[in-house]
């Protein structure tokens, strides 16, 4: 690296900590929508928010991408070829899993769901751009849009 390559102290700290920050969020965010999905799972209506699981991907991703930069910049420690290596595909396969983990996971969910006497009560259903919560109800329960707000 050349003088003239030094990164600003804002780009060495700043940077590596928000990705830090949003890959462990978007994880939490993950981990407690698949808690809540399967804590929910006897309930006679259950809500699969489809956009939660495009944060799988993407936490892994950010996360790969922060050990990189934080290992190079804060430790000052170059990344052996191999690890590097290692971390780039991890973060290029968590924007593939951005992709198609949620589309697996909804095909999976509906399937069991289906098979377990659950239908999709489109009326309670919600989608905002790829954010989609879909509501499953049992045939006991009647499908109202006031489903929406209430699960």
């Amino acid at each position: 690296m050349t003088k003239g390559d030094v990164p600003s102290s804002l780009d060495r700290f700043g940077t590596p900590l928000f990705l830090f920050l949003l890959g462990a969020g978007a994880l939490v965010w993950f981990i407690y929508r698949v808690f809540t999905l399967f804590s929910n799972g006897s309930s006679p209506v259950i809500t699969f928010d489809k956009g939660s699981y495009y944060m799988l991907g993407v936490g892994v991703g950010l996360l790969a991408l922060s050990y990189m930069i934080i290992r190079e910049y804060w430790l000052r420690r170059p990344l052996s070829n191999k690890r590097s290596t290692f971390f780039s595909r991890v973060a290029i396969s968590g924007v593939i899993l951005a992709f198609l983990f949620p589309h697996v996971a909804h095909f999976a969910a509906d399937r069991y769901l289906e098979e377990h006497g659950y239908s999709i009560c489109e009326e309670g259903s919600h989608q905002w751009l790829f954010f989609r919560d879909i509501v499953y109800v049992q045939s006991s329960i009647e499908c109202s849009a006031e489903l929406k707000s209430t699960y």
